[in-house]
């Protein structure tokens, strides 16, 4: 990759950290929390499995996604 585009996906994902982040971090719980709703046990219990299953797929592909870009390279 050249320079040019290594800035331009800066700019590109630096905004898509910062979109999820104020969604998901402010927006969403603000909104839960003027609402009133209380959280029963079964909904707490599937934002724990979302949270892990986001971890989960997270970690492989941070572990994963290198190796491929690697693979990539060599093959070019």
């Amino acid at each position: 990759m050249n320079d040019l585009e290594l800035k331009k996906q800066t700019k590109l994902y630096t905004r898509w950290a910062l979109g999820l982040s104020l969604v998901l971090v402010v927006i969403w719980p603000g909104i839960m929390f003027s609402t009133g709703y209380i959280y029963s046990l079964t909904f707490f219990t599937g934002w724990v499995y979302l949270a892990f299953g986001w971890l989960v797929f997270a970690a492989l592909f941070i572990t994963i996604r290198p190796f491929i870009e690697l693979y990539k390279e060599y093959k070019r």
